[in-house]
This record gives C-alpha cells, structure tokens and sequence, in this order.
C-alpha cells in the first residue's frame, strides 16, 4: 500500500464557474492520495505567518470570504490551489508545512511561501523523481504586466505593460519545451504537463470580469498587499485582483477550472489537463497493481 501511495504523487510545482460543479466532484474518494505543493505566493496557505518577511497575509481583510476568516492565503478566500484539491475530492485543504502533524503528511503538504524565486526546475524534479514523484503539474508565470502593481508604477491608464509581459512568454516557452522534454525522457514511469497562465490571463475581459486593472482592497504603494483593516470592494466576483498582484477568489475559480478540466484544448493546459493527468498510469503503478493482483490470486 505504501509503495503505491508513493508512486501516484501528484506534484504543483508552482508555482471555476460552477459550485455545483465542485461539489460533484468533491464526493467520494480523492483522485489521488497525496498532494505535494511548490511555489509562492499564490499557493501559499499560511507558510509565512511566522516567517521574519514582510509578505504576509494572515490580517483582515485578506480572507474576508474563506470560512475561518486570515489564514496567511494571498486573497479574499481560496486560492487556486484550494479549489483544484476540492476538484480532486479531498475533503480537507493541504496543510501548509509550518501547520502539519502527524499523519497529515499522507494526503501531502503546502511547502509554497510567498517571496519565493524561481528555482533550477530540472535538478529539483529529478530530486522528486528520485523519491518516488511521478506526476507533476509544472505551472507558468502569469503576465507580469498586467498587475495593478505594474500598471500604476508605468502609468499606462489601464493598459498592460508589454515589456514586463515579454520575459513570461519566453519563460512559458521554454517551460512547455522541457515538459515534451521530461515527457519523452521519462516517458514510461512519469507524466508531465504544462499550465500555461498567460493563455487564461489574455482572456480577462471575455471572462465576465468587470475590473482587470486595479485591485479590490485598498493596498500600499510599497509592496502591494492590502492595507491593514481597510474595507475592500463589495463586488469581489467582478475583479481579477484582489490586491497588487493576487488574484481574487473568483478569478482563482477559473484558473483552477481551466487547470483541472481543459475540454476545449484552448492552449491553457499541455499536453493535457489535470484530470487526464491523474488518468494516466505509469510503468511502476501498473507494476505495483499487477503485483498486488499476482499476490491476492497466490492468497486465494
């Protein structure tokens, strides 16, 4: 049982439109069984609370909308990464490494803490492949210059900044190759794919979002985050960004949607969507099934 918990990892190294759709999906067992998670700020869940940085969201009004009010989560409620663990019919959020006990480790953990760079991507998944790791999530940058951080410092009346877009197509670019790469060097025992951000972010305007270039809560000139007790928007499901750079719950639903099921192949998933993904088996799975199958017939 263990070996088999190990080898159906599913990873984010990071970095949703219907309720009824999420709670379909959310009955029964989990997808997969455990859920280990890599990034920044947009995946993190609480991480920073007792870190000696500055970024840090776990005061009002962040979580103004998450049931248990701050948690240290970068919005007005879930993140990104909240919503496609319910798509993946797990009754609880994973736990942020600062919070784990015990046996929480076995359903994964959030090691995502904003401030966090961007790390050497191919010696940090060979090191989780060792280990055991073999479906990964490899999620892109997002549009750099469209954040409300971006457009105020430039002065672009609204517009996006093209020049602090360009470093994140190429990144995106170069990300997607070293999926196909990973892909066919490890065809057999590991799945790879790409979501690429700035795929779903072109599409703001077209997605109902009333407010793509300014943030809901009122926020610091210096470091972006939202002033302290300060009341935010009431119309929160209209706007992208829920501070300088994090995006709202909302906004978050679609990105978490799009992430899981991709039906239409828009280009924001590659070469599949999260829900083929875990679809998918690998050479130790098949293995680790057939041996157990080989022992229960050896049993009987």
């Amino acid at each position: 049982m263990e070996s088999m918990m190990i080898n159906t990892w599913l990873l984010l190294p990071v970095l949703f439109l219907s309720a009824n759709y999420l709670i379909q999906c959310v009955n029964g067992k989990p997808q997969v069984p455990c859920l280990f998670i890599f990034g920044d700020s947009l995946s993190d869940s609480g991480n920073n609370n007792n870190l000696p940085t500055s970024s840090k969201a776990n005061y009002n009004p962040y979580g103004i909308d998450f049931p248990i009010g701050p948690t240290g989560r970068f919005t007005n409620g879930r993140n990104s990464i909240d919503i496609i663990t319910q798509l993946l019919g797990f009754e609880k959020f994973i736990p942020p490494f600062a919070n784990i006990n015990g046996s929480d480790i076995l359903k994964g953990v959030n090691y995502a803490s904003g401030g966090a760079g961007i790390r050497a991507e191919t010696s940090m998944t060979m090191a989780l492949h060792e280990i055991g790791a073999r479906k990964y999530v490899l999620v892109g940058l997002g549009l750099l210059g469209c954040t409300p951080n971006a457009i105020y410092l430039h002065g672009t009346n609204g517009s996006c900044v093209e020049e602090e877009n360009a470093p994140a197509y190429i990144y995106n670019a170069k990300l997607k190759s070293l999926v196909d790469n990973f892909n066919n060097k490890f065809s057999l025992d590991s799945k790879f794919i790409f979501i690429n951000s700035t795929s779903e972010s072109d599409g703001q305007s077209s997605d109902g979002f009333l407010v793509s270039n300014a943030p809901c809560c009122p926020s610091r000139l210096v470091g972006g985050g939202c002033i302290p007790d300060e009341k935010p928007c009431y119309n929160r499901s209209d706007y992208v960004f829920w501070d300088d750079f994090h995006p709202t719950d909302a906004w978050n639903q679609l990105i978490a949607i799009g992430s899981y099921d991709d039906p239409y192949t828009s280009g924001y998933t590659y070469p599949m969507d999260i829900k083929h993904l875990v679809e998918q088996e690998t050479k130790m799975e098949l293995e680790s099934i057939n041996e157990n199958t080989s022992q229960l017939s050896a049993s009987s």
